[in-house]
């Protein structure tokens, strides 16, 4: 290359700042490293500056901007010079600054000046130099701990880690840590909610809302003039996976869900999820945009969240139907378009493997009118004969879920006991592979499958201890029930809101023939009570009767 060529090669001045020190706009910091590198390229008579800035990126990556475009007109031959204020400006990774320095910066012929740590890549890298890089790297890993114990400090005492609250909130005037409604977009959260409930998946959720054009939260927000990046290329744009954000969201029952996520290391900032159990919870931290029940169900309808038919049908029961005999769910087929196959549901197993199970076949029509007829039956007992209807579901349920616990608690007493039996098995064998009487080879199998076999029993014990302890009352549930069901009117025809708000899951047996016709039993279990056994003539004349009985107490009272 020639000298009239090197001459018009760029000296790049590059400033960097981390997020940690940043100010708004250009921040002091950047000043004083401008004026550092202008004057000295001036005092060195170097030609043809230019700044380069990254002002709020962290050492430890190096996918900046101004660093990038430097990057790129380096690979081009542009850049003759590449100047810093200190060592640390270019990088905290000690293995990629190692790599530009020995490597890439001699490949594309840039020089490197660090002015006050006095490296000069002309005069060649001092053996310091890599010494210099590991404690660049470790303040980096020290203040990533520092601002980590910190951010660990502000979610333990209950203050939102996130920069912005979620779409239907917005910071309060008053304290940046109180979220208040924003009731725009509270009103589109709410009627996602809703949707959902009736039956909708996410997809369907989000291609009504885009056909609608309603603004998507990034629209939204841009509108209200917060800052949020880039508006979306398509506008009204909502994707399934917003809906299933929105959906999932706990902050929307008014509570502060802290520690949802973390970054890999220091090193690398990509966010992982943290399991469930890591998370911390404070509730009631700010107002509720939808209530409890509604984001429970909301919770259950999603994890048995279901794919569309072929024809884009959704059943308002997929999810719901079960099979009697293996238990595994039944999956809705929406039939041919002729009348021989119309839509129904067919018992998942049979459909993978038809030795493992039978069809358990049942029409949506019938399992319609079954539901329906049910619903319709329960409701009326209760708005007819409410007391008569508690009571006796109280003594069914007291019956039923004392075997059930009784059942429980032994198989927990029995996952205990083969806990202790098995650490006395391996000592055992342990001893008989000391003494000779065990060979290395069998020794390691067996103490692999008994060790597997602890750890399953260990994984579930505190899942039947919690199911124990957090029983609760059915009465409790059972009024929560009876309440729903008195504001309700009697069911003319199932919704999907309906379905989901009532029903828990639906059992169905496999079809039995006598005299020629077809029978077929199904469960309906209600959300909170379970089956529920309607009232019979005589318990509803013992309710006629008991309340008559009441009414003439009190007309001897008023008298």
């Amino acid at each position: 290359m020639s000298k009239q060529s090197d001459k018009d090669k760029i000296t790049a001045l590059y400033c960097r700042l981390s997020r940690d020190d940043e100010n708004e706009g250009v921040s002091g910091s950047i000043k004083n490293q401008t004026e550092i590198l202008q004057q000295y390229a001036a005092e060195n008579s170097f030609k043809n500056t230019r700044l380069f800035i990254d002002d709020g990126f962290s050492g430890t990556t190096f996918n900046r901007p101004a660093f990038n475009e430097i990057m790129k007109l380096g690979e081009e031959g542009k850049i003759a010079t590449l100047i810093v204020k200190d060592h640390s400006r270019l990088g905290r990774n000690r293995l990629v600054v190692g790599s530009l320095l020995e490597e890439e910066f001699d490949r594309m012929g840039i020089r490197y000046i660090a002015i006050m740590d006095n490296i000069d890549t002309k005069n060649g890298i001092s053996d310091l130099v890599p010494m210099q890089d590991w404690f660049n790297e470790w303040h980096a890993k020290n203040t990533s701990d520092k601002v980590r114990k910190v951010f660990k400090s502000k979610g333990e005492s209950g203050k939102p880690l996130t920069s912005n609250p979620p779409f239907g909130y917005m910071k309060s005037p008053d304290d940046k840590y109180q979220w208040i409604i924003d009731e725009p977009a509270a009103e589109i959260v709410k009627r996602i909610f809703k949707m959902c409930v009736s039956g909708m998946g996410p997809s369907q959720i989000a291609n009504k809302l885009s056909a609608e054009k309603v603004p998507t939260p990034t629209e939204y927000w841009i509108s209200v003039g917060r800052k949020c990046g880039k508006p979306p290329s398509v506008p009204f744009h909502w994707c399934p996976a917003m809906i299933a954000n929105i959906l999932k969201r706990q902050e929307y029952c008014g509570d502060t869900v802290n520690f949802r996520s973390t970054t890999k290391s220091f090193k690398n900032k990509k966010r992982v999820d943290r399991p469930e159990s890591e998370w911390i919870i404070f509730e009631n931290t700010h107002p509720a945009i939808v209530d409890r029940d509604t984001f429970k169900l909301v919770q259950k309808i999603r994890e048995g969240r279901h794919r569309q038919t072929r024809t884009g049908k959704v059943s308002i029961f997929s999810g719901l139907v079960f099979c009697e005999d293996c238990g595994q769910k039944m999956y809705y087929q929406s039939g041919k378009k002729d009348r021989r196959d119309p839509p129904h549901f067919m018992c998942s197993s049979y459909s993978k493997n038809p030795d493992t199970c039978t069809s358990h076949y049942i029409g949506e029509r019938t399992l319609t009118n079954l539901v329906l007829e049910s619903m319709r039956r329960v409701f009326l007992n209760i708005q007819a004969f409410e007391k008569e209807f508690v009571r006796k579901q109280v003594e069914s349920y007291d019956s039923d879920k004392k075997k059930e616990l009784t059942a429980k608690r032994r198989e927990l007493e029995k996952a205990k006991k083969r806990i202790a039996e098995i650490d006395k098995l391996i000592q055992r064998i342990y001893e008989d592979n000391v003494i000779g009487k065990l060979s290395d080879e069998r020794f390691a199998t067996l103490s692999n499958t008994y060790e597997t076999e602890q750890k399953e029993l260990k994984e579930k014990l505190p899942e039947m201890e919690s199911y124990l302890e957090a029983e609760t009352d059915k009465t409790v549930n059972l009024q929560k029930f009876v309440q729903k069901v008195k504001a309700i009117t009697e069911p003319t025809e199932l919704t999907g809101e309906l379905v989901h708000e009532f029903i828990d899951k639906i059992v169905v047996s496999a079809a039995r023939y006598l005299d020629g016709k077809r029978y077929q039993i199904i469960d309906i279990y209600y959300n909170g009570v379970g089956i529920i056994k309607p009232l019979n003539p005589e318990d509803m004349e013992a309710g006629f009767q008991r309340h008559m009985a009441e009414m003439q107490q009190k007309q001897k009272k008023t008298a």
